[in-house]
């Protein structure tokens, strides 16, 4: 067991309870940077999953279902098959909604670029109350034509309150299980060994282990696919072998999912013979679907599948959240709201998105601004409004500044779906998405090519038309987070009840007498 780390590499201490004649983890005893570390892992996107698993660190890269296939069919799509360069990043960097709590936590693992905000670089804009724009992504047109590319600085109190600080108190200790499930330490730690029954407690020590930033990613990596994580990462120092389970009986409830969504079809190739998914043909509508998976965050997904994605221990972590006593082990009550139904990031969000998973709205900032020049900031609302209260009392006429008016400008995803909402690929369309989620722009030359070089007999072919709504739609997420065959799992049942929908019923004669 590698315990010692060189004496300049950041790490964090963890005391763990091991089985060394079993070579396993028992518990681990962890604080705050510890336990900060695992709940943002409900935090990231999966786009930035996907990136971070493609990864090599202690351990190789691994692949995460068919997620891994999704995300470098968008790094190997052309740029012009998405409406601008930006919609390509915001699928491939996309911005997590609890960024201001994760960027200075110990060890962070993310990498993605914390959100800058962008003014037109003519400044007489903001003065302007019916042009004044406040843009998220840089070089933006601005209304009056020029680039917004001016960046601005926030004096958010809600911003300096919540940056860096992470989720859980300082004084917090957590016992974890190998599989991470977490529990607050109430004088468990010591009580562990009297509660079970080792053969050999000779073979039981607690050794202290130092966890590095290169852990974190193997410990991420090891928690979408194994249920021995801890072991994995702490002991054996190994690739990790794919424990998944495939199983897609998730539960949906009746009342929150819609099935048949009219204007999203979906054209399936199936083999006959074995019912397998050969390729789909998709237009830009379903494309747009699948690609926003990306933007989707963990917690949120778990939420969507009611926390049973049977992605490796990740289930047991976000149980765990939901048992825990905000009040005592989180840094404020609203806290356990956002990791267990964690949004997509603001201007995020599919216009056309079926599944039942919010946005982070804009509130998180105020829309009312004054500009300094001297120090280039923007400082908001509620800054403002103290200090408005303030000179009125104590300077009088002498407060006499301008505030304007700043309105968020749609991404540039913005103008391409069917609907005129946000939107990634350029239509008119038409993709191949085959079973393991690699999309390609394509054709009907190409779909025959894809055919022959495929050996399949076109006697053994079958075209599926399928329409795609809620149910379909969560049973696709689920299966491209743990498979490899996404069509075939996410649409074998609604192919069934399909073909048994068409089957006649057999009249029964009636006796006569």
């Amino acid at each position: 067991m590698a315990a010692t780390k060189t004496a300049t590499e950041e790490h964090i201490s963890l005391k763990v309870l091991v089985d060394e004649k079993k070579n396993r983890v028992l518990y681990v005893h962890a604080g705050k940077d510890f336990v900060d570390i695992l709940l943002s892992f409900l935090t990231l996107p999966l786009g930035t999953i996907a990136r971070l698993v493609g990864k090599d660190s202690n351990m190789n890269k691994v692949s995460v279902g068919s997620l891994s296939s999704l995300y470098e069919s968008v790094c190997n799509m052309e740029n012009k098959h998405f409406w601008t360069d930006t919609c390509k990043e915001m699928l491939l960097q996309p911005r997590s909604s609890m960024e201001s709590y994760c960027h200075n936590i110990k060890l962070n693992i993310d990498g993605t670029e914390k959100t800058q905000y962008f003014i037109c670089q003519n400044l007489k804009c903001i003065s302007n109350p019916n042009v004044g724009l406040l843009s998220t992504f840089k070089n933006q047109k601005c209304k009056c034509g020029r680039l917004m590319n001016r960046v601005i600085h926030f004096h958010s109190s809600l911003a300096i309150k919540n940056d860096g600080y992470g989720f859980v108190p300082e004084t917090a200790a957590f016992i974890i299980t190998d599989d991470l499930k977490v529990k607050p330490d109430d004088f468990q730690f010591s009580c562990l060994l009297m509660n079970h029954r080792y053969e050999d407690l000779d073979a039981i020590k607690l050794v202290t282990v130092n966890v590095t930033q290169k852990d974190v990613l193997d410990l991420l990596k090891c928690s979408l696919l194994s249920t021995t994580p801890l072991t994995d990462v702490l002991l054996l120092k190994k690739q990790i072998i794919d424990k998944l389970q495939l199983g897609f009986d998730f539960g949906i409830r009746e009342h929150d999912a819609k099935s048949g969504i009219q204007n999203m079809k979906l054209k399936v190739m199936l083999r006959k013979s074995n019912k397998l998914v050969l390729f789909a043909l998709a237009e830009e509508d379903f494309v747009d679907f699948i690609f926003s998976f990306l933007t989707f965050p963990l917690g949120g997904v778990e939420h969507m599948l009611n926390g049973k994605s049977c992605l490796g221990s990740i289930d047991n972590l976000y149980k765990s959240v939901l048992d825990l006593d905000c009040y005592r082990y989180l840094r404020s009550p609203d806290l356990k709201e956002k990791l267990v139904k964690t949004p997509i990031a603001h201007q995020f969000k599919l216009h056309n998105n079926i599944l039942p998973i919010d946005e982070m709205p804009s509130s998180n900032y105020s829309h009312f601004y004054k500009y300094d020049s001297s120090t280039k900031t923007i400082v908001d609302n509620s800054f403002l409004t103290a200090l408005q209260e303030y000179r009125s009392k104590f300077i009088g006429s002498f407060y006499k500044e301008v505030y304007c008016p700043l309105s968020y400008l749609e991404p540039p995803s913005s103008n391409g779906s069917k609907h005129g909402g946000r939107a990634f690929v350029k239509k008119p369309s038409l993709y191949m998405v085959t079973d393991d989620f690699v999309v390609t722009p394509s054709s009907s030359f190409s779909a025959v090519s894809f055919v022959s070089n495929s050996g399949v007999p076109l006697s053994d072919l079958e075209e599926k038309v399928i329409n795609i709504g809620q149910k379909e739609g969560l049973s696709i997420l689920k299966a491209c987070l743990i498979s490899s065959s996404t069509l075939t799992n996410g649409l074998s049942q609604f192919l069934k009840i399909q073909d048994e929908e068409k089957i006649p019923s057999i009249k029964k004669p009636s006796l006569q007498k």
